[in-house]
């Protein structure tokens, strides 16, 4: 073998060599998944040899020596140096510091771009679904609320690239809202106007995360005890006095830790209640739902500080909810958060609440009807 052919062999054996030589000393341990991967390296047990092979070779297509290296120098390339997205349907990148989730979220781009509209006929079936949940409800004396937290999308529309721009000028919220609105009696609570308003003084989402920062819980959370008091007027009303608010430069959001960017907020609200109406947290409970659509994390139980208070709240949600666990348990007697997608009557009798408010985020609408 002529000299080239020998360096190409040595350098094509070490390539070969390296994935295995990083898994048995850890060489780019520093390196850590941004994803959601297999992580538990599946076991053989004779004699389901075939499965086994088929588990490890999805297992290792994840976890391979250097892959968390090499996605973490891929990522930089592709962001800093072409301005793209290094997992595009996961994230958009947008304008001005601005990222957005992608279509492997529930197809939530096209959904906002209007190539996935909503029927009137699925919007009728939806609304006449959560009434039936409302008059369930009502029998055992129980208010019922919907209550849907915007996509950052439809709130900073104007920092989406160009090329995703809507092409309908009615949303499938929209449409829902109207359904709900003509057919039924069901509290339907809708935050866009109110964040659109209150984005003029403030920033009320994250930049670089899939969620609304405190800024925007706060006012999400004064929208709905506002529609609440409606029916039961004896809640204390919130007030921006109850809250300390704290204003400073934040950490890396979800989104931008998916491509190994480390990339900060440049606004970030920390906003905490101040005694008066402080809950205090009594317990934690593990989530034991199997279901395709299990969340996996506990519900929360908290007591109110005023204890004179005789509304009780159980509020069933997705993650939207958690950040305003703190800041509308201490507006009740007691408060019990649940994170899913379904509104378990088990549940319901376990707790007898006298109010019912079920949270979810615009992309997932379509999930209403099965609630």
């Amino acid at each position: 073998m002529n000299p080239r052919s020998r360096i190409l062999t040595v350098g094509f054996t070490i390539l070969l060599l390296l994935p295995a030589v990083d898994q048995l000393f850890g060489l780019s341990a520093r390196f850590q998944s941004t994803e959601n991967k297999r992580n538990d390296r599946p076991e053989l047990h004779f004699p389901h040899v075939r499965s086994f092979v088929r588990q490890f070779d999805a297992w290792y297509k994840e976890n391979f020596g250097w892959r968390n290296a090499l996605f973490f120098a891929y990522s930089r390339w592709q962001f800093r140096g072409l301005h793209g997205s290094p997992l595009p349907e996961k994230v958009v990148v947008g304008k001005e510091g601005w990222f957005f989730l992608g279509d492997s979220y529930n197809n939530v781009v096209k959904q906002h771009r209007g190539l996935m509209p909503l029927s009137p006929d699925s919007a009728r079936l939806i609304a006449d679904h959560l009434a039936q949940r409302q008059a369930e409800l009502a029998r055992q004396g129980i208010r019922f609320y919907v209550l849907i937290a915007p996509d950052s999308h439809s709130i900073y529309p104007e920092f989406l690239p160009a090329r995703l721009a809507h092409t309908s000028d009615r949303t499938r919220l929209d449409v829902l809202k109207q359904a709900v609105r003509t057919q039924t009696q069901v509290p339907f609570i809708d935050l866009r106007d109110t964040l659109w308003r209150a984005k003029r003084d403030e920033v009320v989402y994250y930049q670089t995360d899939t969620h609304w920062n405190d800024y925007g819980t706060l006012v999400g959370t004064a929208a709905l005890l506002k529609r609440i008091r409606r029916d039961i007027p004896t809640l204390r009303p919130v007030q921006k006095s109850d809250f300390s608010i704290t204003k400073m430069r934040g950490g890396s959001g979800d989104l931008v830790r998916m491509m190994a960017l480390d990339i900060r907020d440049p606004v970030f609200y920390e906003i905490k209640p101040l005694a008066p109406i402080t809950a205090r947290q009594t317990a934690e409970i593990p989530n034991t739902d199997t279901g395709p659509r299990a969340t996996g994390f506990p519900s929360t139980r908290f007591v109110g500080p005023n204890q004179t208070v005789e509304t009780k709240l159980l509020f069933v949600g997705d993650s939207f909810s958690h950040s305003m666990m703190p800041s509308l348990a201490g507006y009740f007697r007691e408060a019990y958060f649940a994170r899913s997608s379904f509104l378990d009557p088990k549940l319901v009798q376990q707790e007898k609440p006298d109010v019912v408010v079920f949270q979810i985020v615009e992309r997932n609408l379509g999930w209403l009807g099965e609630i």
